[in-house]
């Protein structure tokens, strides 16, 4: 079996971390392809994974000389399944049907867009000549049906998480290595710095936060543009000895391992990798219940959803769960298993591969 995964660019993000893990975690006996546009950012890390990365240029969703490219490039490899990632790749592949008919097609749904009317009509035009359509959540695969995409092409699979990996460690050094005190309440959000991630509206909840608590401390891991505005934000509230900012950083079990509590306060979510990550490492979370994120609280008592923009709201969810160690510690109990049980890294390879089969055989 043959796949090519076509994704635009190889950044840090969901789409990224789910595609590593389809190249490294699927069965031996598929050959696996990948097709960019560039060299992106992180584009290393899947030439370590994949042997098989060629660069095809896609100016546009409408490139029809990439679809003939990617259609060549099919032929060339026997290609029998093309996973693409985002619009331009989506539409591309689907072109490319024009010049090789017999490939098979499943599109990756890893957001919750608010599309336009002529990308709502496109995807419902497009979207006819797909295969299936992976939902990474059942908001996402409302918000498509809602567009006017056949519920037939929908099939909900759900991201899963090395849970052999993310999982609780002891003895880590890293709390004393940021100059934390062993009592102080650590909150961690890991995130890129965009405005969908929230990260104006958490910086409200720190500073509605510290009118009742002192001894805490907030790490916001990740990178992006809205980072300096946030900075700023940070000082004009007089909050630097509040929040610290690590940056783009690799070693994110340690750093989970000295979190108290997971905070995601995303403006818009179709699911989200770091919530599993930090509930399959035993840890509670605070979320904004956004998107598919309560799909995932569905499962467990393993936190506390908040709605978005509600500053207070943020903050008095983390005094509770301060204040009150036997809810704390429920909470807690729950978060690894129901990962286990319903968000492994293990089941979501197991559906993605029955369906690849699926569409083989058909």
């Amino acid at each position: 079996m043959n796949i090519l995964h076509m994704i635009f660019t190889i950044e840090k993000g969901g789409a990224e971390t789910y595609l590593f893990n389809i190249l490294d975690n699927m069965a031996k006996d598929i050959n696996f392809f990948v097709i960019c546009d560039h060299e992106g950012g992180n584009h290393g890390k899947v030439k370590e994974k994949c042997n098989n990365i060629d660069i095809i240029k896609m100016r546009s969703p409408f490139d029809f000389k990439a679809a003939k490219n990617i259609a060549d490039y099919c032929k060339a490899n026997n290609i029998d399944i093309i996973q693409t990632h985002f619009l331009r790749e989506n539409y591309i592949a689907v072109l490319s049907k024009i010049f090789n008919p017999k490939v098979k097609i499943i599109w990756t749904a890893h957001l919750m867009a608010e599309n336009d009317k002529k990308i709502k009509f496109f995807n419902k035009l497009f979207s006819r000549f797909v295969d299936k359509i992976i939902c990474v959540s059942h908001a996402v695969k409302n918000s498509l049906k809602k567009e006017g995409i056949s519920s037939e092409k929908l099939k909900v699979i759900y991201n899963g998480v090395d849970t052999d990996y993310y999982k609780p460690i002891e003895n880590c050094t890293l709390k004393k290595e940021l100059g934390l005190n062993k009592n102080t309440l650590v909150l961690t959000t890991v995130s890129r710095f965009n405005k969908e991630k929230g990260h104006s509206f958490l910086i409200e909840g720190v500073k509605e936060l510290k009118k009742h608590m002192e001894d805490f401390k907030l790490l916001l891991v990740g990178s992006g543009e809205e980072e300096r505005f946030i900075k700023q934000k940070v000082e004009n509230y007089g909050l630097e000895e509040s929040v610290l900012f690590l940056g783009y950083r690799e070693d994110i079990l340690e750093i989970l391992s000295i979190t108290d509590i997971y905070v995601s306060p995303s403006k818009n979510e179709a699911i989200s990798f770091s919530i599993l990550e930090a509930l399959s490492s035993e840890k509670v979370v605070v979320a904004t219940k956004v998107g598919g994120v309560p799909e995932i609280f569905e499962k467990g008592d393993m936190g506390i959803l908040i709605p978005y923009g509600e500053p207070k709201k943020l903050a008095e969810a983390i005094i509770y769960l301060h204040d009150n160690n036997q809810v704390y510690e429920k909470k807690e109990a729950n978060s690894r298993k129901v990962i286990i049980e319903n968000f492994s890294l293990d089941k979501m390879i197991k559906e993605t591969l029955s369906l690849y089969k699926e569409l083989l055989n058909k």
